[in-house]
């Protein structure tokens, strides 16, 4: 009720006029087919001019259903990738909850420091806490394993690790049935290993991810953060942001190919700041 309520305030703040006009359109409608069938039908004229009372209160209660269907916010959306059998589901959850293999961005040192490099609020640091029980030398054991044969530059860093990987590199980790992407998508400084990402670097991060997911993903359904809005911040407003990432799937889904569901999985601090049915009506008809 109380995510029913949340909905519904912030879809009045923002759509209370569209609603108001559909409300209306819905009342003329109503009228003009009343009109038009009272005057063709006797039967009808007569059966409306006894039941008025409840003729009104009939027209009443559309006008209203039609005004709350078009100012309530949604918590999700689904549209298909143009020219492709691939969907797209957006909405409100825990990542880490879902039941699908996992897309999540990390920097390009890969880090398992869990508290000091990696916080343990960020998307990362839940999933070492999940997924290996913040067992950091296991993560870290997966993940160079994960990594053998890709390109790495050794460099200063007075912490380990101290190799970096390009941007877009991935590391596929098992998990269960399922499978985890880390996809290398922020730089790191070297002293204080504060992580920063921009747009470009953000589009070569889900550009190579994208790769690993169509090369060893089997087809099984992706789920992904609103990546880049995490503490490695790409520093552009969410809604961009969400933009951004539908853009990018949709470009590779149809030069390459998408499984046929991704999730895209908002945290719910997001809400009033992303508006997804927007993001839907810009696809829906493409």
């Amino acid at each position: 009720m109380k995510l029913f309520l949340k909905s519904l305030l912030l879809g009045f703040r923002r759509r209370w006029w569209t609603g108001i006009t559909r409300a209306f359109a819905m009342a003329g409608a109503i009228w003009l087919v009343t009109e038009i069938t009272m005057k063709s039908f006797t039967s009808v004229d007569q059966f409306i001019t006894a039941h008025g009372t409840e003729y009104a209160v009939g027209v009443v209660t559309a006008c209203v259903v039609t005004f709350f269907y078009h100012i309530y916010e949604t918590r999700s959306v689904s549209f298909r990738v143009p020219t492709t059998d691939s969907w797209i589901n957006i909405y409100y959850d825990d990542l880490l909850g879902t039941d699908t293999d996992w897309l999540i961005g990390v920097g390009e040192f890969f880090d398992s420091d869990l508290g000091h490099v990696v916080s343990s609020q960020s998307l990362h640091g839940k999933l070492i806490e999940k997924v290996w029980n913040s067992d950091t030398g296991r993560f870290r054991k997966d993940v160079d394993d994960a990594l053998k044969g890709n390109p790495s530059e050794v460099t200063e860093r007075s912490i380990k690790p101290n190799k970096k990987y390009a941007i877009g590199t991935t590391a596929v980790l098992p998990r269960a049935a399922r499978k985890i992407f880390l996809v290398a998508m922020a730089k790191t400084d070297l002293q204080s290993s504060k992580a920063s990402s921009t747009v470009p670097m953000l589009w070569d991060a889900l550009l190579g991810a994208l790769h690993s997911i169509h090369n060893f993903g089997n087809g099984g359904t992706i789920s992904l953060p609103l990546i880049g809005n995490g503490r490695s911040s790409v520093n552009i407003e969410p809604q961009h942001l969400l933009r951004l990432i539908v853009l990018s799937l949709i470009d590779f889904g149809r030069k390459t190919g998408l499984p046929k569901q991704v999730n895209i999985v908002l945290p719910e601090d997001c809400f009033e700041r992303l508006d997804i049915r927007e993001i839907k009506r810009d696809w829906s008809h493409k």
